[in-house]
């Protein structure tokens, strides 16, 4: 399905003479451990899986209706296997039991969870080997699979207590190379403000769902379809939207350099869409699937929540944010793309 496949509605003079608003959904998120793409283990070139496995989703995203990736700069408290206390199972209740070190001062956490079988759901004990930053399973038919520590509690629901604080927002075309090429401005600064004894850097690439909401009371007609089905906004200008909304909702302390130039950018655009295309307001609605707590995002000036509904519209000139959507999700359905 190529974007732009429903064109002709943005010539539609009901639905341009309607008031529109933007519904902003999360529609998937990929994390990455910057760690893996930087200091791939000897044995097995992560740097190359990764870049790979991005190309590859590029390309997807190209083939279809195409957006631009919002990548979130984060950071989560360093977290390891603690290799010297003895990792054990349960004699009893079959649960794997073993300890992180968490922090800087690498205080021990003991920690527990439990293997099961994917098709009789009955506790199993597979073979365990650990090392600081992997754990590598094998069950008894020899089949292994390797893990990074945080994989692993991301897949285990195991929660240390900290949440992912997103410290730098951007915008790109080509998750496979910005920012992780390593030439990147944004992700230096990152990396130095925060010292590695305490912090590991994570990258989430998003890729978000614009649905317009458009009404028309004298005509009493309502459209809702998805941006990149119109193409109404062009996918730059979207993607460079999303950006900087992102930017000032989260305010990072870490991302202040360009925060004067880029609200004059948000304004201007968020005015030149209200003119042309009588779109007030922009609706987010970020929520991953999952408990986990690695998807519990905040930022140095926003609390950490599973959830973050927020609004930006533009009211007598100025720009306004305010947590809370007015539009409900559900009103746009799961299947609109």
């Amino acid at each position: 399905m190529n974007r732009g496949i429903f064109g002709s509605i943005i010539d539609n003079e009901t639905y341009t003479d309607s008031k529109k608003d933007w519904y902003v959904e999360l529609s998937r998120a990929d994390i990455y451990w910057y760690d893996l793409v930087v200091n791939p283990p000897a044995e097995l070139d992560t740097r190359k899986i990764i870049v790979d496995q991005l190309k590859s989703l590029k390309k997807s995203v190209e083939e279809s209706l195409e957006k631009r990736f919002i990548y979130f700069i984060c950071s989560r408290v360093k977290v390891r296997f603690d290799i010297l206390k003895k990792h054990k199972y349960g004699l009893l209740d079959g649960k794997f039991y073993f300890h992180l070190l968490v922090g800087r001062e690498k205080k021990r956490m003991a920690v527990n969870t439990v293997f099961r079988d994917a098709k009789t759901g009955s506790v199993i004990r597979p073979k365990i080997e650990i090392s600081e930053k992997f754990i590598s399973i094998t069950d008894k038919y020899g089949n292994s699979i390797t893990m990074t520590v945080h994989d692993f509690l991301m897949a285990s629901n195991i929660d240390v207590g900290y949440p992912t604080l997103v410290q730098y927002v951007g915008y790109t075309k080509n998750p496979d190379i910005r920012p992780t090429n390593g030439v990147h401005g944004g992700l230096s600064e990152v990396i130095y403000k925060l010292s590695n004894e305490e912090n590991d850097i994570f990258i989430i690439f998003n890729l978000f769902k614009v649905i317009v909401n458009a009404v028309n009371s004298s005509r009493m007609m309502n459209f809702i379809i998805p941006n990149s089905m119109t193409d109404e906004i062009k996918t730059d200008l979207e993607g460079q939207i999303l950006e900087k909304c992102l930017i000032f909702y989260f305010d990072s302390s870490n991302q202040t350099k360009n925060k004067k130039k880029e609200k004059l950018e948000l304004i201007g655009n968020l005015n030149k869409i209200a003119t042309n295309n009588k779109i007030n307001s922009i609706q987010f609605h970020y929520e991953v699937d999952g408990d986990s707590e690695y998807w519990r995002l905040g930022s140095s000036n926003v609390e950490p929540n599973h959830r973050h509904l927020f609004s930006i519209e533009m009211i007598n000139g100025k720009m306004n944010i305010k947590n809370g959507s007015q539009i409900n999700a559900e009103t746009y359905g799961e299947q609109l793309l």
